[in-house]
């Protein structure tokens, strides 16, 4: 299992394009405290290049939130059966690394 010591600070950014489908989407989540030290999840989806949609949830705990994490990426990753398009991870901090593991592709991130 994997220690979650702290889920504030993760970031994880995919994209799904599927050019033969006119399926261009863009999916990103963020995990962080806010000023009142809640540990809330953000979700910005849509087609890519356009502002997209946002959605927000507050948990209680890291385990909360981890296990929020691990059922969206496991819904992303079966993108491919339900919109013929593949997710791929753009971007991920280091903390979301052990999340993604072989769930997703991913794509050369950046340092």
């Amino acid at each position: 299992m994997i220690e979650i010591s702290a889920m504030a600070g993760v970031i994880v950014e995919l994209r799904a394009c599927a050019p033969e489908k006119n399926r261009f989407r863009s999916w990103r989540i963020e995990i962080d405290r806010d000023l009142f030290g809640v540990l809330n999840a953000r979700i910005t989806f849509g087609r890519i290049g356009t502002t997209g949609r946002t959605r927000r949830w507050d948990f209680a705990t890291d385990a909360e939130a981890a296990r929020f994490l691990r059922a969206k990426l496991r819904r992303r990753a079966s993108g491919t059966r339900r919109r013929g398009a593949v997710y791929r991870v753009i971007d991920a901090s280091a903390i979301a690394m052990p999340f993604i593991g072989t769930l997703l592709p991913v794509d050369k991130l950046s340092e």
